[in-house]
């Protein structure tokens, strides 16, 4: 008589079977799933053309979330990402996400924590040799009556530093600007952009973006429809249009997305999404 041995298993399949069983396995849980196509030609022409990708989230207990995702193009049959999610309930808010990613074999954490009103966020990657891919604080001040958030921060990776500072003017009207630079004593390095947000009404809103070096100007529009759904449509003159526009179901909502280059409409790309809330 033969017997086959059994491999032993790998800390990767371990790490799997785990996470695959809280986001799967947890009785009388709440699921948002998610299912989304994307179609890189309207004639979808061969089974490449048409990227399947889903996700599935399932809270096990009130403090802890766990799921994954699932890319055809980059994945096949496998999944693309696995994750778990744990949440503080008691003292200082704190979250903390672990996320598995199958096809590199690497995983990475993130963490926000907040203090006295400050804000602290890390990203941590086995794949570096540092750990640590990127820092920021947030916090928010009152300077004469208005609302001014600002939030530093340093990507690891990239060796670029970034400011982001954000002034209520009113209720209606926010100031956004942008700075990063890979370099930040030299000035020529320094890139940013300038972004109003204003709601015309409890509806409309509208949302240009300046680029302070280029001179290019994103338009955002933006109208809140029935529920959740919402049409948003941002155009780059002389580049690209893109629409998202949701549809209010019986169980979640549907999203259709068009990118389409400026002025060519035969280029566009078309994208299906379909999110189940059970």
């Amino acid at each position: 008589r033969i017997r086959a041995r059994r491999r032993p298993a790998t800390p990767k399949f371990i790490m799997c079977k785990l996470i695959l069983a809280l986001a799967l396995g947890a009785s009388a849980a709440k699921y948002d799933r998610s299912f989304e196509m994307n179609v890189k030609d309207t004639a979808v022409s061969s089974i490449e053309a048409a990227n399947l990708c889903g996700e599935v989230e399932t809270a096990v207990t009130d403090q802890i979330t766990a799921g994954g995702s699932y890319e055809q193009t980059s994945a096949k049959f496998a999944p693309k990402s696995l994750f778990t999610r744990w949440v503080s309930k008691n003292g200082d808010p704190l979250e903390v996400t672990a996320t598995y990613n199958v096809a590199s074999n690497s995983a990475e954490v993130d963490v926000e924590y907040e203090k006295s009103g400050t804000t602290l966020e890390a990203s941590l990657d086995s794949a570096r040799r540092g750990f640590v891919s990127a820092a920021s604080l947030t916090r928010t001040v009152s300077v004469e009556g208005r609302d001014v958030t600002v939030t530093p921060a340093y990507d690891f990776g990239s060796k670029v530093a970034s400011v982001k500072a954000v002034l209520g003017l009113s209720s209606d009207t926010d100031v956004e600007l942008n700075l990063d630079s890979n370099d930040v004593s030299n000035r020529e390095s320094i890139d940013g952009s300038l972004t109003i947000s204003h709601a015309i009404d409890a509806k409309n809103s509208i949302k240009p973006t300046f680029s302070l070096k280029s001179g290019d100007v994103d338009y955002e529009f933006t109208r809140k429809l029935d529920g959740d759904a919402e049409l948003n449509v941002k155009a780059t003159p002389g580049k690209d249009v893109n629409i998202d526009w949701d549809d209010a179901g019986s169980n979640g909502l549907w999203t259709t997305s068009v990118r389409m280059p400026w002025g060519k409409p035969v280029g566009a790309s078309i994208g299906f999404k379909r999110k189940f809330t059970l």
